[in-house]
């Protein structure tokens, strides 16, 4: 593979990242408001079922940013490593 299919590849990399963010994000805000409408009807609520509610709940968006965080690393080394290359 030569120096600019690399650079090729990894140019594809980042934008597949960047659309692969934008979808992230898009769930993750589906997903507040989803949480923010759970957690309102369960606010009062004492049992088991709803605790475990709330706990899955912010298991996901802990998992969502978690993969934001891992995207952003991601496309931060490509970059890095596309700079390298020159």
């Amino acid at each position: 593979m030569s120096i600019g299919e690399v650079k090729a590849a990894l140019a594809e990399a980042h934008r597949m990242l960047d659309q692969g963010k934008i979808t992230i994000e898009g769930i993750g805000a589906a997903l507040e408001e989803t949480a923010g409408l759970a957690l309102a009807t369960l606010h009062d609520s004492r049992r088991a079922e709803a605790e475990s509610a709330r706990q899955a709940l912010a298991e996901a968006v802990r998992e969502v940013e978690s993969t934001l965080r891992t995207v952003n690393a991601a496309t931060e080394n490509i970059s890095a490593y596309a700079k390298e290359l020159g």
